[in-house]
């Protein structure tokens, strides 16, 4: 799937070069990097060097492709759990560990394909005040390969793409809920307007599904948070 890689020192955000040189679909971008690196919702995501951060396009069309911020944020997962994490998944695209987030995930539509981007914390000693963020090396006090990183997650990217083209979002279900950040605990759903209730999981369409004073009621849109006692 992945043919070409460009691997730059600094970019504005990789996520905008691919789109503005509409880059072909086989070729990951690279960045050590980014000064105005985002996140979903236009927010900016801190991009110090010794994250990593890239981004790539796919081609629009194919089963359950709403549901790729989700799929994306499971196949990453499955790379750090493989190497010895034990990541959660932030409903709808972030992951945490120890209750910090360590990744993004970005998709967003540009003509006929969508433009994924991921961001990492990886080597990074510290995070400004602001940012309630985390790094692999924090946590685990060892220095990665970034490169040999890359490789590893994009297999196990391009399995989870192959996988959701053929067998759709069911296909990942179950993973994503064995993550799921908050499962079974009371949160707070902004949608913009704050629905409560108790997080129940994920629906066949990737919906977060909460049981609220109205029943049970699924959400395909909203920013998560933990409802405080």
């Amino acid at each position: 799937m992945f043919k070409s890689l460009i691997w730059l020192q600094e970019v504005g955000s990789t996520q905008d070069f691919v789109k503005e040189k509409d880059m072909p679909t086989e070729t990951v971008v690279v960045a050590n990097l980014q000064t105005r690196g985002r996140g979903r919702l236009g927010r900016s995501w801190h991009s110090s060097e010794g994250g990593l951060y890239f981004s790539f396009s796919l081609y629009c069309g194919f089963k359950d492709e709403d549901t790729l911020p989700l799929v994306m944020a499971c196949a990453i997962a499955d790379y750090l759990e493989s190497i010895g994490f034990v990541p959660a998944i932030k409903w709808v695209n972030d992951l945490y560990l120890r209750g910090k987030k360590v990744c993004g995930v970005l998709v967003e539509r540009l003509k006929d394909k969508l433009v994924v981007g991921i961001g990492i914390n990886v080597n990074q000693n510290t995070f400004p005040e602001e940012i309630e963020a985390t790094s692999l090396r924090i946590i685990s006090g060892k220095t990665f390969d970034r490169v040999g990183m890359l490789l590893g997650l994009l297999n196990h990217i391009q399995e989870s793409i192959c996988r959701l083209s053929n067998h759709g979002f069911s296909a990942f279900r179950h993973e994503v809920e064995r993550r799921l950040l908050f499962k079974d605990s009371e949160v707070i759903l902004y949608t913009p307007e704050p629905v409560v209730g108790i997080l129940q999981g994920v629906g066949l369409d990737g919906s977060l599904l909460l049981l609220t004073q109205d029943g049970l009621r699924s959400f395909r849109i909203g920013e998560l948070s933990l409802r405080a006692l």
